[in-house]
């Protein structure tokens, strides 16, 4: 090789790294505006309040095509960075500018969709946009760990805002569907927490009286707190009755909104709302009741989950009895599962009267 040829042959190089220089300063500036679109998204809050010129449909519509765009506009950037050479710095930049103006189109269609159309459906929408926003993030992470190489991580996150962007053809069109939702996902972990507890008991009732005394004499007291006593058993039949009560009230109250919710007013919308606040506060309290009630079981907080769980479910029936989704006809189930959360909570005062005062 001649003088000359080295001397092209670095001068080429050199470019090669000032161009590579440029596109990952490129990047690493769409990495942070990713960045700040998710924190302000984190925020959620509407610029307006109420529209009167606003249509649910055409809002699906115009929402529907951000999302098919920004999964198009991910395939491509994984395409251009996935091989060598680089992409110059003017095609870097014209494919970011694509990027950027695709998410501010999707950010800003969310940011349409009025708080009046039900706080539990933009709820919906904001975690499903902060999703593609999310994983479109980690897309530029992995190209900038790669630049112009690729990589099966680059693969993975572009497959991943694909997924996201596929989601929304599942996201629900309203707030009665978004609700129900809630109501579906909370009644599932109100269902996991009962089984496994069950299944623990279950297990427990398998061991012989033998072995019960065994494991009571015994000196290790790793054994002893393995298992329940017979006034543990006592208090965990009313405790998983409440779990009982628990999933049948969300039940009745899916099929009462599946069957008569409306969101035809703001009214209708906010009660909506208010039942899937509650609706949500209602597993993680299942959660506490049911952990308290593994060995060794702790009866004065047993009792105080047990109430805080029986306070819920009494708020989630009283709103529901005053809603527009129910009716004279729905008194009688609602009256029911009222006297369901009674009884089992005063079994449980009753049984732990000895740990804390009424």
């Amino acid at each position: 090789m001649t003088p000359r040829d080295c001397i092209t042959k670095n001068m080429a190089a050199a470019m090669d790294e000032k161009m590579s220089e440029n596109v990952s300063n490129q990047l690493d500036s769409l990495h942070s505006n990713l960045k700040l679109v998710t924190e302000q998204l984190k925020e959620g809050e509407s610029r307006r309040q109420i529209q009167d010129d606003f249509n649910l449909p055409t809002f699906w519509e115009r929402l529907g095509a951000t999302f098919k765009i920004m999964s198009h506009e991910a395939t491509k950037m994984c395409l251009m960075f996935s091989k060598p050479p680089v992409p110059s710095a003017e095609e870097s930049r014209s494919l970011i500018e694509g990027v950027e103006k695709s998410v501010l189109a999707m950010v800003s269609t969310f940011y349409s969709l009025p708080k009046d159309q039900g706080m539990t459906l933009r709820k919906s929408v904001q975690l499903s946009v902060m999703s593609v926003v999310d994983e479109l993030q980690d897309l530029v992470n992995q190209i900038i760990k790669n630049v112009g190489k690729g990589s099966s991580a680059q693969l993975l996150a572009t497959g991943s805002v694909w997924e996201c962007c596929d989601h929304f053809s599942r996201l629900p069109k309203d707030n009665k569907e978004a609700v129900l939702l809630i109501i579906r996902n909370t009644s599932s972990l109100v269902q996991d927490a009962l089984q496994e507890i069950e299944e623990a008991r279950d297990n427990d009732a398998g061991i012989t009286s033998l072995d019960q005394l065994q494991l009571e004499d015994t000196e290790d007291p790793d054994n002893r707190e393995q298992c329940w006593t017979e006034s543990d058993k006592a208090l965990m039949a009313p405790c998983l009755g409440l779990v009982k009560a628990t999933k049948a009230c969300l039940k009745k109250i899916s099929s009462a909104v599946k069957t008569c919710g409306k969101c035809d007013t703001l009214e209708r919308i906010a009660q909506l709302d208010d039942m899937a606040d509650v609706v949500n506060q209602t597993s993680p309290h299942v959660d506490d009741t049911v952990l308290s009630l593994y060995p060794p079981m702790d009866h004065s907080a047993v009792r105080t989950n047990a109430l805080a769980l029986s306070g819920v479910l009494k708020n989630a029936l009283d709103m529901a009895k005053s809603s527009h989704f129910t009716s004279e006809a729905d008194s009688s189930w609602l009256q029911f599962l009222q006297n369901a959360v009674d009884h089992n909570i005063d079994k449980v005062r009753n049984l732990t009267q000895d740990h804390n005062s009424s």
